[in-house]
């Protein structure tokens, strides 16, 4: 039993044909079937090479015409799919088995040669076949494009790979965020395992995923779909539900490996209804598939708790947040504070008690002891306690409606850009549907404290001027930053992603530097330099602050902007650097992100 490294996430999207059609197969049936084994640097799967054979042999009784391949490095790999591409055409069913190594490096997921070494990065493209080429390489020629992909193996390649790029702790939680999307109607993508599970070799020849792939799939009258639950039975069977081989479809065509019917069987004459809440639940999983988070898969959860799309949900999310924070402890105060509540809305609440012959005071938007005061009496008139800060039940009681907002990240850890309709339907935070909607080709990462909304926004190189234009125009502003508690969470999030910092040297100082986001803080000019005159570009007045050493030094005339800032003597390596401390710069400087604040 090996972790898996290609954590493919996946989607259950029909077990049986969407539109219930059945395809009138006038075209060939072709296979290019790759088992790889012998790594030169990744040690040896002993069972790939054998299952290829095997579903190879498999398919040739089928009707398929079967181009097996054993043991390719790069050169075969590209040359074998160019051959098996050139063969396809637009009435074909074409079928790609996989069995070796995969992987998945920044969204994208990888089929891995024998020769591959992956030294870096940079090195994948060349080493590797990329899943999404083969996929749309195939489905935009054939009629039907079944992939099937038999890799979650334990590459030491990869996983060192995956740890120098997002760092070792990070690696585990953002090596899987790569779903999987198809451009056709016609395109069935299978994989041995869910995300985070274990993909076993078994112990005969073959994998317990192709053993349940050749004992099923040719079932008399068995459409695909239908052959595929009995697949993910069996394997689920054989490794005691350790493994669960998952599918994403689009087919909107039924295929069948044997169409003839079991003896005694007739076809069916009705086309069976479609499921209009299957269709909306899984709508739903794609979203949230789509944007990845633990945040995104509880919100799912919550309006779908059974079927299996919740177990997938599950699976995912325990793999992203293996001990998730529990909020039911919180206190009263804490609580209130998750609120977020505006001077308003505190405003509002007072003339509310005192509507109510609470005698709060002056409707002034501060919550003074006289408030406390008539908060407990008017929750101990109802029966909810009496602990005088607000609440959801409060708010419900005196007909107002409140959002709570919970302490922590939202988005994924590392910066990455959101499509805003994914979000429709699942995210209930209004701040955050405004976050994603504003200029959405921004990457970002976004988390919430205090009942405020922070978004880490990588825009390139960008002005101090032009990062405060652009958190206007998204209904925020440059973050205002009032406590060590404050700053700490906002550098959390900087600090998750170093593409946010911008990095160099300067031999003047001569010192390394690393120059992080853009903050709301601002220098009156007249102020008395190099500390006088410092405030909060929403007026706040600075009563917390987090210089850097000897900073702020007015380097240069005009340097009346913070943003985050550290920096090391001479020529060193800053990417490991924690910055969580400010520097006061020019107009004219340039950093590769910004702080922007939504309340």
């Amino acid at each position: 039993m090996r972790p898996c490294l290609l954590w493919l996430y996946l989607l259950v999207f029909a077990f049986a044909a969407p539109l219930g059609a059945t395809a009138a197969e006038t075209g060939k049936r072709l296979a290019l079937v790759i088992g790889n084994g012998q790594y030169e640097a990744a040690g040896t799967l002993p069972n790939a090479v054998s299952d290829a054979r095997d579903f190879g042999a498999f398919l040739s009784a089928r009707g398929f015409e079967a181009d097996v391949v054993t043991d390719a490095d790069r050169s075969h790999l590209a040359e074998a799919m160019s051959r098996f591409v050139r063969k396809v055409g637009k009435d074909d069913t074409a079928l790609f088995y996989f069995a070796g190594h995969g992987m998945q490096l920044r969204g994208e997921n990888y089929l891995v040669a024998t020769d591959a070494r992956l030294a870096s990065e940079f090195d994948v493209a060349a080493e590797t076949l990329a899943l999404a080429d083969v996929i749309e390489a195939i489905e935009k020629k054939a009629k039907i494009a079944l992939v099937f992909v038999d890799a979650c193996r334990n590459n030491p390649l990869a996983n060192r790979l995956n740890q120098e790029i997002e760092g070792a702790t990070r690696s585990i939680a953002t090596r899987g965020l790569a779903p999987v999307e198809t451009d056709s109607a016609g395109t069935m993508v299978a994989f041995a395992a869910a995300p985070g599970q274990v993909a076993s070799d078994g112990s005969g020849k073959n994998s317990p995923f192709t053993t349940a792939l050749i004992s099923h799939l040719a079932g008399p009258g068995l459409e695909i779909g239908t052959a595929f639950k009995r697949v993910i039975r069996d394997v689920r069977k054989a490794t005691d539900g350790k493994q669960s081989p998952q599918i994403l479809s689009s087919l909107a065509l039924e295929f069948y490996f044997d169409p003839s019917l079991p003896s005694g069987e007739q076809a069916p004459v009705d086309t069976p209804a479609i499921d209009q809440k299957t269709i909306a639940v899984e709508a739903d999983f794609r979203k949230a598939l789509r944007i990845n988070t633990p945040r995104v898969w509880t919100l799912f959860l919550g309006q779908h708790q059974t079927g299996e799309q919740a177990i997938l949900a599950r699976q995912i999310l325990n793999q992203l947040q293996p001990n998730p924070a529990l909020g039911s402890g919180a206190n009263a105060e804490t609580r209130e504070t998750g609120l977020g509540l505006s001077k308003t809305q505190r405003h509002d609440i007072q003339v509310a008690l005192i509507g109510r012959g609470f005698a709060a005071g002056q409707p002034d938007g501060a919550f003074g002891q006289q408030t406390r005061r008539a908060l407990a009496d008017y929750q101990k008139s109802i029966g909810i306690g009496n602990s005088g800060y607000f609440d959801e039940q409060t708010a419900k009681s005196l007909g107002m409606a409140v959002q709570a907002y919970g302490n922590g990240l939202y988005s994924s850890p590392l910066a990455r850009v959101y499509n805003p309709k994914d979000f429709e339907g699942l995210e209930t935070d209004p701040r955050v549907l405004k976050a994603v909607a504003c200029s959405p080709y921004y990457e970002r990462i976004y988390g919430s404290f205090d009942g405020h909304l922070y978004v880490l926004m990588r825009a390139g190189l960008i002005t101090r001027k032009s990062a405060a234009s652009i958190s206007k125009r998204c209904g925020g502003y440059l973050a205002t930053i009032t406590s060590e508690a404050e700053n700490s969470f906002i550098a959390s999030l900087l600090n998750k992603d170093p593409r946010l910092f911008l990095m160099g040297y300067d031999p003047k100082g001569p010192v390394s530097y690393k120059m992080g986001a853009w903050i709301g803080l601002i220098q009156d000019p007249s102020g008395k330099e190099p500390r006088g005159g410092w405030k909060w570009e929403n007026g706040e007045p600075m009563t917390y602050s987090k210089w850097y050493t000897n900073m702020p030094n007015e380097n240069k005339p005009g340097d009346d902007y913070a943003m985050y800032y550290a920096h090391k003597q001479g020529k060193a390596d800053t990417k490991t650097q924690y910055v969580d401390t400010w520097d006061d710069m020019g107009e004219s400087d340039g950093g590769y992100s910004f702080v922007m604040e939504l309340q």
